[in-house]
């Protein structure tokens, strides 16, 4: 099941290190072992994971797939950004599991991105999750567990995943790169890391792509910093410099250069909301504003006016905290 070109498979390092077992996935203690009984079982209930990028939910959702799938007839696989509406609910879902199983125990729907899917496609799935509990199962995964309907949620056994920690991803990649015997100095791997965590995929196909005859070239943050990646670091040093003599001047300047940016060359908004959600440097006046805003980016007119909205609102906010706290 699930065929694939090994040849193709063995280059790609992201695909030839990605953890294939349950103990190789970082779970806590509780979890990990709730997850290895139900797969000796060969039965699951209702799965939800939810959790940061890069925090492994894609990694256990698969493992799970193939330890339990024996057919790819009993698995149907959909990502919630591109098909969000109750028909892709009716149609597709329902359509798959009228049918019973082929060679599985059960059948199996599996939704990434879960939390892109409409709030009534989520209520029409709460009916097809009882109506067909027999012989159908569900495993979701998403970013934000907020935007996900109460009366659903409860219906699944929830797994909240944490960020990756920056020791545990080096000593991944270290580990990579000795596998594959690659020379590399430690500096530049800790700038790919800095820049690019939490997403290892990212980081581990940046030193693929940078490992030439054996070795990893020395790389500078020019080459690597994307423009999401500045647009972000921007917003956080106004976030930053917000209480401090140099405020004006910071605002000023960042707004005028993140104006720049995006009208050269449109950015992924998606990413750029989700990393400054999940970033630990967002104080919690201006995560509140991302959060609002990136819950309305999809049905915006916009993309570009309702980003900068956003961070004239993030301003605003900062401005009108440290108007009453008077402090960081």
């Amino acid at each position: 099941m699930f065929e694939t070109n090994n040849d193709l498979v063995n280059q790609l390092w992201v695909e030839k290190y990605r953890p294939r077992k349950i103990d190789d996935v970082v779970l806590p203690e509780d979890q990990k072992e709730f997850t290895k009984k139900c797969l000796e079982k060969g039965e699951i209930p209702h799965l939800a994971f939810f959790g940061p990028p890069g925090s492994g939910k894609t990694t256990l959702a698969w493992i799970i797939v193939e330890s339990l799938i024996k057919s790819d007839m009993d698995v149907l696989i959909m990502n919630g950004s591109d098909q969000t509406g109750i028909d892709n609910m009716r149609t597709n879902v329902v359509g798959f599991l009228k049918s019973p199983p082929y060679a599985s125990k059960f059948k199996l729907v599996y939704i990434d991105e879960f939390d892109y899917i409409s709030q009534s496609a989520q209520s029409i799935l709460r009916c097809v999750l009882e109506q067909y509990a027999e012989n159908g199962r569900f495993c979701i995964t998403g970013n934000y567990l907020s935007k996900i309907i109460d009366p659903l949620i409860s219906r699944f056994t929830l797994f909240e995943m944490k960020r990756l920690s920056k020791d545990f991803v080096l000593n991944y990649v270290e580990n990579i790169l000795k596998n594959e015997k690659v020379e590399y100095d430690k500096n530049t791997v800790d700038l790919i890391i800095q820049n690019y965590l939490p997403d290892v995929r990212k980081i581990v196909s940046t030193l693929q792509k940078n490992t030439i005859d054996g070795k990893l070239k020395k790389i500078d943050i020019s080459e690597i910093a994307s423009n999401e990646k500045k647009i972000i670091g921007y917003i956080l040093q106004i976030c930053d410099d917000m209480n401090t003599p140099r405020k004006d001047a910071t605002i000023n300047q960042n707004t005028l250069t993140i104006m720049e940016l995006i009208s050269k060359q449109e950015p992924d908004y998606r990413q750029i909301y989700e990393q400054l959600f999940f970033n630990e440097k967002l104080p919690l006046w201006a995560k509140i504003k991302v959060n609002q805003y990136q819950n309305t980016h999809q049905s915006c007119a916009l993309p570009s006016a309702h980003f900068m909205a956003m961070v004239y609102d993030c301003i605003s906010s900062g401005l009108i905290y440290f108007s009453m706290f008077a402090k960081k």
